[in-house]
């Protein structure tokens, strides 16, 4: 079983209204497609139409301003049906936004694999200063041969460029390397309403199973006025497959010997 990294297009989506974030265009029939998206005020109202939704975090109560206020994010997903689906919309409700982001991250599997529903936990940060530290609400299960990622949305423009990518730790899981997938970091920063960046990593995870709640770290290159950031830990998991069919095949081979 192998989960690998489509796409994931160098940027975000940002507007004070409904962003629509591209699909990447190398997306085909089957990928998994994750809608990352934070917003502030921190109980604003959206929705994402023909996209499961995932729940929602926020990182606290302040009222949203420039570069402060707490932030509320969540994920939708969908399984592709074609090799050119149409962008979503992150529709605004109640209440209306101060201003949003949303990206779309593409992910592949084998042949013959099946996925399983993502899971997806949050915990926020409202520490000011550079260094990122986030607990996650809870242990989402993951073990050998998932894929994960991780995201932030955070309530200033100024501190979306991180040293190095968004890294997870969990109890008893060992993660491979974290892909960094903020290249141009001004495409992942707004100045619109009263600024918000966002952030977005991914690994795969080589051994163990977890046992906590993951810990999310980053360290920023600058800092904001009251940097606040809800942040999001996401469990991809695939069945079957090559590796379903071997076992399979090798039970039935101990049964042929039994019965001989």
């Amino acid at each position: 079983m192998a989960i690998a990294v489509r796409a994931v297009n160098d940027g975000c989506s940002f507007s004070v209204n409904s962003p629509v974030p591209a699909i990447p265009a190398a997306q085909v029939t089957t990928d998994m497609m994750l809608l990352i998206a934070a917003v502030k005020p921190f109980d604003a109202g959206w929705s994402v139409s023909g996209w499961t939704a995932l729940g929602s975090g926020a990182s606290g109560s302040t009222a949203a301003g420039v570069d402060t206020g707490s932030m509320k994010a969540q994920v939708w997903w969908k399984e592709a049906t074609s090799d050119t689906e149409t962008n979503p919309t992150v529709t605004e409700g109640s209440p209306v936004f101060n201003v949003a982001g949303a990206n779309v991250a593409v992910f592949s599997k084998d042949a013959g694999e099946t996925w399983d529903a993502p899971v997806v936990v949050y915990g926020g940060d409202e520490t000011n200063g550079t260094s990122i530290s986030a607990t996650m609400s809870a242990d989402p299960g993951v073990t050998a041969g998932d894929y994960v990622v991780t995201f932030l949305g955070v309530n200033t423009d100024n501190i979306t460029s991180l040293t190095g990518p968004l890294t997870a730790t969990q109890t008893g899981v060992t993660f491979g390397s974290f892909t960094n997938h903020v290249v141009t970091v001004a495409s992942w920063e707004t100045t619109s309403g009263g600024d918000m960046g966002m952030h977005v990593s991914s690994a795969p995870v080589s051994s163990g199973t977890g046992s906590a709640a993951p810990v999310l770290t980053g360290t920023g290159t600058a800092s904001g006025g009251a940097d606040m950031l809800e942040a999001g830990f996401i469990r991809l998991r695939v069945s079957g497959g090559a590796a379903a069919t071997s076992l399979l095949d090798s039970n039935r081979m101990s049964r042929w010997l039994v019965v001989r």
